[in-house]
């Protein structure tokens, strides 16, 4: 019940006019009960597997900072109603607009819970806490889908489409695909950090001395801060908003035989906090979130270095696992990642400059990330190519692009890793069948055709309109034209 599978079960209800019973599965819970849930993680680090930052309603957007930026424009009929159906159910009509819109965690749980009394007023079903453990094929036909239940309950909900839109998260989902022999592609996804600044300091790079105190959040602790790191209060009355950034180069070095690699920041919270993404204790993987008014005290973002699917670092997984390469490879790093950090969801960090100098930190700033943190060689967890890629980006691309941000205050949090997914699940580009199959669907970013929410959005409506044509027939009204999203990857 991310963005693709929300919008394609909405899409659905609303444009069969009730012919179509539309029935949506989610191994989590709704917003209110995952709010629950991820309050039980951070005050009491009781990880529910099924029910945190990565799975539940609304999928892992809805706490992060509900960017609806996308690559794949802003003007195609597809996007504007997708951003149009977002301001009818409670998001902020700016967001259709505004060059870089957002929504908040709080504006998003809002959204959704509206969004599911309308799906269900329209004939939906929808049931939480419902994992899907396998597909019931028959030949090359789904012809239902076997789930488990909190108590350990078995399930087969039968039908005659079938919507896959799991998101990146859900690795046992691509290995019972993988043994229901469905075609899956090894694709490019990107590896890294999550950095975290003082907010003051992104304020000080991008307003300068001048314009940095006018920031002002309305947050006490947060603008005193920010007085506090310039010295004084600006002379300006204006209200500065909270600035963000966005660095890429596609020259960063590896130091393998003069080879470079792609370099960027991905996802950036500015006035945020840095969140647990893991769905496994023994797996350490964060991201960053910001509610609406971005009032806290730091600035994060995740600083990733690309991966191919023909990459050298790879050839050993490759060997050993196959197509699911990339997902052993993140899985790995992220298993590294909780040895350094002892456990009990504790994160690994170090300084930017330690990092670039190859040292543990002997002193770490404070971190917005509340399981906490322990200093250790975070430098020693990927491979020497991605570390090596990375400070180079970070001193000789992103310095320069941002005079200060390789800052002692920097902190890297180990690890980001699930930026993209690895694998594609492969598709017919018109029927957007998987193919080999009559009647299963892949969408959004988990099935590897998106890269937000905006564009997993899309394609969930995408998905929605070659259902209904195979149904209803393309002479149905209302029709939305496939747009350039179809056969989207990020």
């Amino acid at each position: 019940m991310g963005p693709a599978g929300l919008f394609c079960a909405f899409q659905l209800a609303l444009k069969s006019n009730g012919k179509i019973r539309t029935i949506l599965l989610d191994r989590g819970q709704p917003v209110e009960k995952r709010g629950r849930d991820i309050g039980a993680l951070i005050n009491r680090r009781k990880l529910n597997e099924d029910s945190n930052f990565a799975f539940g309603e609304g999928g892992a957007g809805t706490w992060s900072d509900g960017k609806l930026t996308t690559r794949i424009g802003r003007n195609s009929e597809t996007v504007r109603w997708v951003l149009e159906t977002l301001v009818e159910f409670g998001a902020p009509a700016n967001i259709l607009w505004k060059g870089a819109p957002h929504l908040g965690t709080d504006n998003l749980v809002k959204l959704l819970r509206n969004m599911r009394h309308r799906l269900v007023e329209l004939g939906g079903e929808i049931h939480f806490g419902t994992k899907m453990t396998n597909l019931k094929m028959e030949g090359n036909k789904v012809v239902g889908v076997l789930t488990e239940d909190m108590d350990g309950n078995e399930h087969c909900y039968e039908g005659d489409e079938f919507v896959l839109a799991t998101g990146h998260s859900a690795r046992d989902v691509y290995e019972s695909l993988h043994k229901a022999d469905v075609q899956l592609e090894p694709k490019g996804f990107a590896v890294g950090f999550r950095i975290e600044h003082p907010q003051a300091v992104i304020n000080k790079i991008q307003y300068g001395d001048e314009w940095g105190p006018c920031v002002k959040t309305g947050k006490g602790l947060t603008d005193k801060a920010n007085e506090e790191y310039f010295g004084s209060k600006s002379e300006h009355i204006a209200k500065m908003p909270v600035p963000s950034y966005r660095l890429a180069t596609d020259k960063a070095l590896d130091g393998v035989d003069g080879n470079v690699r792609g370099a960027y920041s991905f996802c950036m919270c500015p006035g945020g906090q840095i969140v647990l993404s893991s769905t496994n204790p023994e797996e350490m993987c964060v991201n960053g979130m910001s509610f609406s008014r971005r009032d806290s005290k730091w600035a994060n973002s995740a600083l990733v270095v690309t991966v191919s699917p023909d990459d050298e670092i790879l050839k050993e997984y490759k060997t050993k696992h196959g197509v699911m390469a990339g997902l052993e490879f993140q899985r790995e790093m992220e298993r590294k990642a909780a040895e350094l950090g002892g456990g009990n969801l504790t994160v690994p960090v170090q300084r930017m400059t330690d990092f670039v100098d190859g040292k543990i930190s002997s002193t770490i700033p404070s971190s917005s990330y509340r399981l906490g943190v322990i200093s250790a060689p975070c430098h020693e967890i990927y491979p020497e190519a991605i570390t090596h890629a990375l400070r180079d980006a970070l001193t000789n691309h992103f310095q320069k692009q941002m005079p200060g941000y390789f800052h002692p205050d920097g902190l890297l949090h180990a690890v980001e890793t699930r930026t993209s997914s690895p694998l594609r699940v492969a598709r017919d580009p018109m029927t957007l069948l998987a193919i080999g199959t009559d009647n299963l669907y892949p969408s959004g970013e988990g099935a590897g055709y998106a890269g937000g929410i905006v564009s997993a959005a899309v394609d969930g409506v995408h998905v929605g309109e070659a259902i209904l044509d195979n149904i209803c027939g393309d002479s149905r009204p209302n029709r939305i034209e496939k747009s350039k999203s179809i056969g989207f990857s990020y």
